[in-house]
């Protein structure tokens, strides 16, 4: 398959995994009582899913008759990079992830060129670390900007 033929049902539940963060951040602008968990669900959401895409680079690596210990050392790299933000303050964490999905797009790519992803795979991983990168970084932005407590340092 080529990267014009990205499965549709894996083009809209991918950007359906965007629908949480896009409301948790509308629930953060729009409802300021709410913010503090919201911005905690985001955080938590956010580290789900980049440890999601290294479960899924681990098992294009194991499904490989030799697995490569290097690709299964980038397997983990996005778990535990994600765990930090949700121990850090609102702000600095969704900013964090924001690194973090932007980050992992050259292992994408990585994946595709040696052939261990499908050729779609920057299709559909592209639009996504994009958009979750964004939306981490609209949220962090927008709670440094935004009240007492959620202040970029301490």
């Amino acid at each position: 398959m080529s990267e014009s033929t990205l499965p549709r049902a894996a083009r809209l539940l991918g950007l359906a995994g965007l629908i949480p963060t896009l409301g948790l951040l509308a629930i953060m602008a729009a409802l300021p009582e709410w913010r503090d968990l919201a911005a905690a669900a985001t955080l938590g959401y956010g580290a789900i899913i980049a440890s999601f895409v290294g479960g899924a680079w681990w098992g294009l690596a194991a499904r490989a008759d030799t697995a490569a210990p290097r690709l299964m050392v980038l397997s983990v790299l996005p778990s535990l990079t994600a765990w930090p933000a949700v121990l850090m303050p609102p702000s600095s964490g969704l900013l964090l992830l924001a690194v973090v999905f932007a980050a992992l797009l050259p292992t994408d790519r990585r994946l595709v060129a040696e052939r261990v992803a499908p050729g779609w795979w920057m299709a559909l991983r592209r639009p996504l670390s994009w958009g979750m990168a964004a939306l981490h970084l609209a949220g962090g932005v927008f709670l440094s900007l935004t009240g007492p407590g959620h202040a970029l340092m301490p």
